[in-house]
């Protein structure tokens, strides 16, 4: 997996598991470990405003817990950040997309792939996006490893590191 020099960790923003941040301009914003959980970026190329959400799982079925965490979920995490870019001066009919992530990391005779976790946070990523009209325009997904992705809201570059394989950049 590449080196980070120092300067360009500085200059990163961290994304936790079932979070989100988001940036304007030169600030990178990097997550780490998506095995089964989806990174998507979000971006309006006409201002440089971008987010990048660490989804876990597909949808929130809503309880009274108290620990709910919208960016957990891809249908209340994609609308929480999508509001956020939008207050940020983003318009909603400019945004466009990329993702990474969703691998098939426990297999087992029970749960086929097409019904795994990572499948079904594939899809609902999908679906959300459709539903808000947001054009997906790139994605790496499915197979078998982790990454880790660093998005660039000003240029788009989604740069996406995998241990044993070859830099991407989509």
């Amino acid at each position: 997996m590449a080196a980070f020099t120092v300067k360009e960790l500085q200059n990163m923003i961290v994304v936790y598991m079932g979070d989100y941040k988001t940036s304007r301009g030169e600030r990178k914003l990097m997550t780490k470990d998506l095995g089964s959980c989806i990174g998507v970026a979000v971006r309006d190329p006409h201002v440089g405003v971008g987010g990048l959400l660490h989804v876990m799982l597909p949808h929130y079925c809503g309880s009274d817990d108290k620990s709910f965490v919208a960016a957990k979920y891809a249908d209340t995490g994609l609308d929480e950040m999508i509001n956020e870019l939008v207050m940020q001066g983003a318009k909603r009919e400019h945004l466009v997309a990329k993702i990474a992530g969703g691998a098939h990391m426990i297999r087992t005779a029970q749960v086929p792939e097409s019904e795994d976790i990572s499948s079904r946070n594939l899809e609902a990523v999908k679906q959300k996006l459709g539903e808000m009209s947001i054009p997906l325009l790139a994605a790496d997904v499915g197979e078998y490893w982790p990454r880790t992705v660093v998005f660039e809201p000003a240029s788009g570059s989604f740069r996406i590191l995998t241990p044993g394989k070859e830099e991407k950049v989509i």
